[in-house]
């Protein structure tokens, strides 16, 4: 199984999908997201390395990527 991280592009709410399917809603808008057409920034096949990259995208639209990093191993950038 893959998965994706994706940003809505209405609000701005990060998300991880399963990329198997071919749309998402979005829970904080409602928007239906078309995986086709929304630009997906990271692909994995494990749920433990999708949380991080959520939460390493959260902290990159915060601005906040350096004190994100330091909490996890280098391995996984």
């Amino acid at each position: 199984m893959k998965y994706g991280v994706i940003v809505c592009p209405k609000c701005k709410q990060v998300k991880g999908v399963n990329l198997n399917y071919k749309s998402s809603k979005c829970f904080k808008c409602g928007k239906i997201l078309v995986l086709e057409k929304v630009r997906i920034l990271y692909k994995t096949n494990s749920e433990k390395d999708l949380r991080k990259a959520i939460g390493l995208v959260n902290a990159q639209l915060e601005g906040k990527e350096d004190s994100f990093k330091e909490m996890f191993d280098k391995k996984f950038y």
